[in-house]
């Protein structure tokens, strides 16, 4: 199983009735978090193409990590 981010493309938010039909249309999918037009899922691959596929402005890609770099050290006041 793999982490896959699913993308809304429009110009607004996604109509919330196209959005949980395509949620529940994620059988063995696990939903890792959701904002309107962002899905993270836990899957296939096949099984997230299969459903995509479907939906006009919908696409999907594989999840990044992205790293944090470390804080900037606090400068010294001039004496």
């Amino acid at each position: 199983m793999s982490r896959f981010v699913i993308l809304y493309q429009g110009v607004t938010d996604p109509p919330a009735g196209e959005e949980r039909s395509l949620v529940s249309s994620l059988k063995r999918a696990k939903v890792i978090d959701r904002m309107p037009g962002n899905i993270l899922v836990d899957g296939s691959e096949a099984e997230v193409a299969a459903v995509v596929k479907n939906l006009k402005l919908w696409t999907f890609s594989p999840a990044g990590s992205a790293g944090i770099r470390p804080p900037h050290k606090v400068l010294k006041q001039p004496v």
